[in-house]
């Protein structure tokens, strides 16, 4: 249907500019993303279903409302200088098209008020930039890979994000959103492709792909699927997944069959050593995995500064921020002074290990009042007292950790990195370095306080709370249930079930409620909501979950498709962000609990492939369902992961070996232990003989024949890691990257780079079909009116304040 358009303002992003010369000439270009089934063209009719029926790729709401704190004239000053400057800026960039329109006025609490700025492109201004950015990686060598025309909707959407918020030495327009003039900017946000969701949740679910995550990985046509749809990072993530989902099989066989033919608590030297081998085989496969991910995919070198996309506050900093500014990134951005960063990334260290040692301080003082104070005391509300640290726990450090995440952020900003991938990595190191003392400091003050030192604490205990007439206590540390003179089966009872019962809440119980939190809590939540707002009931919504998207109503006028599509827009602008973070943390966590704890209760391995398998699944349903539409740059490594499992698996190997050491009888310790089934061994005459002719206190004189055993054996298990991640690391290099495939493709990269570089642009190119364009539609015209209905409802809103 093509007819006029109706009277409206006339902007250069509505008019339909044929491609540029260069892109008509040339052939079509090429995505970044692996191949995959062919993505049909989405239809402009409006007489079906369709979820997106005006082809908006972005949703970028800008806030109207006039704050309390502010001057009202000053405020209405900068709603209009920002609205103008946003519309400017998308209306200078050919290719695109703009719409507007007022969040729905019944669902605009004062203050609330928004503005939704939809912005759409042409396929002729996706396929130049493509163009650009193959032309990119060409000039600086990155690896070719396959590509399709017209490129999947991930590299779509990334390639506009990049051009929106990318800065203007990138050919960007450096829209920060809640930054500089982009305050009143709150998200840049895609749309949710409802269609692909379904079909992905579905075949993982119940479409009989259940092999993937248990039996198979995401080498094949699930994988290229995958890349289709999802941005690299989340493509690279759910890899990654599989990747370590699929590494759990074998040893959770070894572990059950160390838990059914071992002696309860035994603590077996080699199951330690196979867990050694497993957390070190599983680095170095993923190292060598990503490694090729990134040659397939060709994201070799795509973090740098010569491809990447530029941080836009990083180039203002740099006063790099005007269009007249041209140039080679890598020579604009040159200016900076990476010495300086590195200087101030040096600094925040010091701040990392004051924190550190603060949340610790602060875990041990629970872990006292739980472990010792709660059983030495005996008077008014002793039901009450072993609560009290659950309840600190729950209370203070969350407020601590959250705390710290504002002051990494802070640091993160402060060091000014260059690339948005190089901030995250920062963030990351800092963030997981608390989340991992908050996981692993009660285990390990379990198994090195309470376990060895337990009685004498509690015997220090005992004697300072004696004193205070106040406090009613038990008569003795033996009645509490941890003296120096408990007999050895009741401590032994105490200590094992500790140990186990706290790694069970971790890698059963915690993820059990994590999941119910991930899925469970936002539909919960969601309905709430809406039956508060008067939106549905009950019985409607056990009705909409109960009947098939197949009978859903077909809007039957032009009204009622914006309406249904409004309605999208506003339930996802609802929905949070997407965080990497939270789910690499778990997994990572996770592998610490496995690598480092199993020796304690060798099923560990088994729940954790069982929540992994149930993982995949779940975060697949939350990032169709209850987050917005992630959006990415390319990535070609897990980034600092990859180091921290490195540092899990070291930890690992010393943990292993001291539990060994110390959960073993000696003559000397012989209640130390929790195990019943070991024979005491008598320990070193002449450590104890030598200790005695220094005169030092007598609780010294009984440590440290422990102490110094454990130290050396802890030097001795790091030792004897690193010649095992030798050993490893060169074995998997023989057998999974020389003469790959991949391997032999950068050395042809390596020796042919000038070639290389002129490469016709065309030479991997895979026609698909015809690009979509925009056909001239009444109807979508209609949609597509430029800032006008903006400029009203900003008009209207300033009057009545």
């Amino acid at each position: 249907m093509t007819t006029p358009n109706p009277p409206q303002r006339v902007t250069r992003s509505m008019s339909n500019h044929p491609p540029s010369t260069a892109a008509a000439a040339a052939p079509p270009p090429a995505a970044d993303t692996a191949p995959g089934p062919p993505v049909q063209a989405r239809s402009t009719s409006l007489s079906q279903v369709d979820t997106n029926p005006y082809k908006v790729d972005f949703v970028i709401p800008y806030s109207i409302s006039v704050y309390k704190s502010q001057d009202r004239q000053q405020a209405q000053q900068e709603i209009k200088d920002g609205y103008e400057e946003l519309l400017r800026v998308l209306e200078s960039e050919d290719g695109l098209r703009i719409s507007t329109r007022a969040k729905p006025s019944n669902n605009s609490a004062k203050g609330e008020e928004e503005i939704w700025v939809f912005v759409g492109a042409e396929d002729g201004k996706v396929i130049e930039l493509v163009e650009k950015e193959k032309s990119l990686d060409q000039a600086h060598n990155l690896p070719p890979h396959s590509n399709t025309i017209p490129p999947s909707p991930s590299t779509r959407i990334r390639l506009l994000y990049n051009l929106l918020t990318a800065p203007a030495i990138q050919d960007g327009l450096g829209i920060t959103p809640g930054q500089g003039k982009w305050k009143r900017v709150k998200s840049i946000m895609a749309l949710h492709d409802e269609v692909a969701d379904k079909e992905w949740v579905e075949r993982w679910t119940t479409g009989g792909d259940w092999r993937i995550g248990l039996l198979k990985g995401l080498d094949g046509k699930e994988g290229q699927g995958l890349g289709e749809h999802q941005p690299p990072p989340v493509h690279l993530y759910f890899n990654f997944l599989t990747t370590y989902t699929l590494s759990l099989l074998p040893l959770s066989i070894i572990s059950v069959l160390f838990y059914l033919f071992t002696p309860s608590d035994s603590y077996p030297p080699m199951y330690a050593f196979l867990l050694s081998i497993y957390s070190t085989a599983f680095v170095a496969i993923w190292r060598i995995k990503e490694r090729k991910l990134a040659i397939k995919w060709g994201t070799r070198g795509c973090e740098s500064v010569a491809v990447g996309r530029l941080r836009p506050e990083y180039v203002a900093n740099l006063g790099l921020d005007k269009k007249e500014n041209k140039g080679d990134a890598v020579d604009l951005v040159q200016a900076g002074n990476d010495i300086k960063r590195d200087i101030k990334v040096t600094a925040s260290i010091p701040i990392i290990i004051a924190c550190g040692v603060g949340l610790g301080v602060v875990l041990l003082g629970i872990f006292m009042l739980e472990a010792f104070v709660g059983q030495a005391y005996d008077g008014f509300g002793k039901e009450v007292v072993p609560l009290l640290p659950t309840a600190l726990f729950a209370i203070v450090v969350p407020q601590i950790v959250a705390a710290y995440g504002v002051l990494a952020r802070s640091m993160v900003k402060w060091e000014d990195h260059p690339t948005p991938v190089g901030a995250e990595k920062s963030l990351t190191a800092k963030t997981f370095a608390m989340n991992a003392i908050v996981a692993y400091l009660g285990l390990f003050l379990s198994a090195y306080i309470y376990v060895p030192f337990g009685s004498f604490i509690m015997a220090r205990v005992q004697h300072k709370l004696t004193k205070q007439e106040t406090i009613s206590v038990s008569d003795t540390p033996e009645k509490a249930g941890l003296g120096p003179r408990t007999s050895g089966k009741e401590q032994k009872g105490i200590k094992a079930g500790r140990l186990k019962g706290q790694l069970f809440a971790y890698t059963v119980t915690n993820q059990v409620v994590n999941a119910f939190l991930e899925l469970g809590l936002p539909f919960i939540t969601r309905f709430v909501d809406d039956w508060r707002a008067g939106k549905t009931t009950l019985k409607e919504t056990i009705k909409t979950r109960g009947n098939n998207d197949s009978t859903e109503k077909v809007p039957q006028d032009d009204a009622a498709v914006e309406k249904r599509f409004l309605e999208k827009v506003e339930r996802e602008l609802a929905l949070p962000d997407y965080s990497l973070f939270t789910d690499y943390a778990e997994m990572v966590t996770q592998f610490g609990y496995v690598t480092i704890w199993s020796i304690v209760w060798p099923l560990a391995p088994v729940f954790a492939l069982i929540n992994n398998y149930v993982e995949l699944r779940s975060d697949a349903l939350k990032i169709c369902k209850h987050v917005r539409r992630p959006v990415g740059d390319r990535v070609e490594t897990i980034g600092s992961w990859l180091e921290t499992l490195s540092i899990i698996s070291w930890i690992g190997a010393i943990t292993n070996s001291t539990l060994i050491y110390l959960f073993r009888p000696t003559s000397y310790h012989a209640d130390q232990t929790p195990n019943p089934n070991l024979t005491p061994i008598p320990g070193s005459a002449s450590l104890h003989y030598m200790i005695d002719q220094y005169n030092i206190s007598h609780n010294l004189k009984t440590v440290l024949p422990l102490l110094i055993p454990l130290g050396l054996i802890a030097l001795t298990a790091s030792h004897g890691y690193i010649i095992l991640r030798w050993l490893v690391d060169g074995l998997s290099e023989r057998l999974l990257w020389r003469n790959s495939e991949e391997e032999r493709l950068v050395q042809k990269l390596n020796a042919n780079q000038r070639q290389s570089n002129l490469n016709s642009t065309a030479s991997t190119l895979t026609r698909r079909e015809k690009p979509r364009v925009w056909e001239r539609d009444e109807k979508l015209d209609r949609f597509w009116n430029g800032g006008e209905e903006g400029g009203r409802e900003i008009g209207r809103v300033l009057k009545a304040e």
